[in-house]
């Protein structure tokens, strides 16, 4: 069992801090030198304590449902709780190889009703999150950014350079900015990801209810009625992943609702969407869709991710360094030795599979220098050279090794450290 015992408010109001207890059997899931914690950049002394809880069990939840626990605490939301009921079921849907026997006890339901119509997304400047935010535009959502999804809370150099960015993008100007800062990918052991036969907790679980459930609080303060989350795949990516239509749009409290934005919209279609939206509007600006420790500037524009991102561009005649990259002529050799090494995934193949599709009906792209030179390595990937690389490194994992590396890199995790600052 897991019991929150009290809520307490610090720094003027902006810190919620938890006080909760744990048996021996659940203790070591928790990193109890580093308990969950969440800040906000405005008062939420007076938001009920029934909603102030939703935070703390969004990320709680998921691993008693996977670990087999109850959760106990005095009240919450009802809205909340019958929520939780519907967003269980769906991961039983997309894990049945797993038993989710951990549940939700509350002493009393408490009914809230937030009044209002404001709407607010989530917002990280990256692809999905753009695309969303030309989708509602013109409702002038408050955009939201949260410390410790993914970049580190100890991350101050990248964190400001991106809350830099958000505030001084002539795009963005209209919208209001909150920030959070939340301990959400380290107030739990290693022992959370071994809850799953593959690791990857945080994206095949965590992350949806997790993000939206830190926004109740400041729901509640400035009227959120309606809170948009962009969608990371579409229905045909099967595999399991923590942010669905389903998923989402389950959670509520206080009457609020959750849109998964985009879902019908394929990758590249996204990466059209904001070109188009740059060319009609006559805008500029910089797409954020790396998070490489590795990274020196805006993007790194070396890293999988990026490459998938500049080349759809490519492919809409647009040149990639106008959205936040660095890029040459050198570009397409560049893609093909960094997706040689490194790892694989489904969803990472639909990708490139999306942009080989993409490839074959573009008849106008961007040219760096050499047209003639260009198309011919265009050529490598319209013929699907890249989707037959991600298919034999998907067909030929090594996964225990990959286990076994996570696992060392945890226990000790300062040597680890320490690798990374002499590596940067």
């Amino acid at each position: 069992m897991l019991k929150l015992e009290n809520i307490h408010i610090k720094e003027e109001g902006r810190k919620v801090l938890f006080d909760y207890t744990a048996s021996k059997g659940v203790q070591k899931y928790l990193n109890l030198k580093n308990p969950y914690y969440i800040k906000y950049g405005v008062n939420v002394s007076e938001v009920p304590q029934s909603i102030l809880a939703i935070p703390f069990l969004c990320n709680m939840l998921p691993i008693a449902w996977f670990g087999g626990f109850n959760i106990e605490l005095s009240e919450v939301d009802e809205d909340f709780f019958n929520a939780m009921n519907l967003v269980k079921s769906e991961f039983e849907k997309q894990f049945p190889d797993y038993k989710l026997t951990g549940g939700l006890i509350a002493e009393r339901l408490v009914k809230n009703k937030i009044n209002g119509n404001q709407s607010a997304m989530l917002f990280s400047g990256g692809v999905d999150a753009y695309a969303t935010y030309i989708r509602i535009y013109d409702s002038t959502p408050d955009l939201v950014t949260i410390l410790g999804a993914d970049i580190e809370i100890e991350d101050k150099s990248q964190w400001n350079t991106f809350t830099s960015f958000i505030e001084n993008e002539k795009l963005l100007n209209k919208n209001k900015k909150e920030y959070i800062e939340t301990n959400v990918r380290t107030f739990y052991t290693y022992q959370v990801e071994l809850l799953l036969k593959d690791i990857g907790w945080w994206g095949k679980v965590q992350h949806g209810l997790s993000l939206l459930g830190s926004l109740a609080p400041i729901s509640y303060v400035n009227s959120y009625t309606n809170i948009y989350i962009a969608s990371s795949y579409t229905d045909n990516i099967d595999i399991a992943w923590g942010s669905t239509p389903n998923i989402d749009e389950s959670i509520s409290w206080a009457g609020v609702k959750i849109h998964h934005d985009g879902y019908e919209l394929k990758r590249q279609d996204k990466v059209d969407l904001i070109t188009q939206f740059s060319t009609n509007t006559k805008t500029n600006f910089k797409l954020r869709v790396c998070y490489s420790e590795l990274r020196d500037n805006f993007n790194c524009s070396h890293c999988e991710k990026c490459y998938r991102t500049i080349l759809g561009i490519i492919l809409n005649g647009k040149n990639p360094n106008d959205y936040g990259f660095k890029v040459d002529k050198n570009v397409y050799s560049e893609m093909f030795k960094v997706l040689n090494i490194g790892g694989a995934s489904r969803g990472m193949q639909y990708f490139w599979w999306e942009l080989m599709e993409k490839a074959k009906n573009s008849e106008t792209i961007y040219v760096f220098e050499n047209e003639d030179i260009e198309k011919v390595e265009l050529n490598r990937i319209r013929n699907g050279e890249i989707h037959e690389l991600i298919d034999y490194k998907i067909n030929n994992p090594n996964k225990f090794i990959y286990k076994l590396k996570f696992i060392a890199r945890n226990k000790f995790s300062t040597f680890y450290r320490l690798f990374k600052k002499l590596r940067n």
